[in-house]
């Protein structure tokens, strides 16, 4: 397993970049569940730019949605990798689905 630091970094980077293949969006889950088996290790630093990172990658969970759902099933893909339902991030439907019941609302 990658260092943490290795980790947040490539977490942090990934998230920004909600047009990658469907592939690069699995690694990027894969990446976001080996840190939170990290998560009591994390410095103050860490945890907040882990925050942030994660508050992006809620602004572009449709974009990786698209992406992911191009290549693969994602409720298989939660079966297969045993997902948690505390991992939040594996749930990409259902946060797009949240994220246009909220704009609708606004509307």
């Amino acid at each position: 397993m990658k260092e943490r630091g290795k980790l947040l970094k490539d977490y942090v980077l990934g998230v920004q970049h909600p047009e990658v293949s469907g592939f690069e969006v699995l690694e990027l889950l894969d990446i976001r569940s080996q840190i939170v088996e990290l998560e009591a290790e994390l410095t103050e630093e860490e945890k907040k730019r882990l925050e942030e990172a994660d508050s992006v990658f809620l602004k572009n969970a449709s974009g990786f949605y698209e992406s992911l759902s191009q290549v693969v099933d994602l409720t298989e893909a939660r079966q297969r990798v045993k997902a948690s339902p505390s991992h939040w991030w594996w749930y990409l439907e259902k946060l797009v689905q949240v994220e246009k019941r909220g704009q609708a609302t606004a509307v």
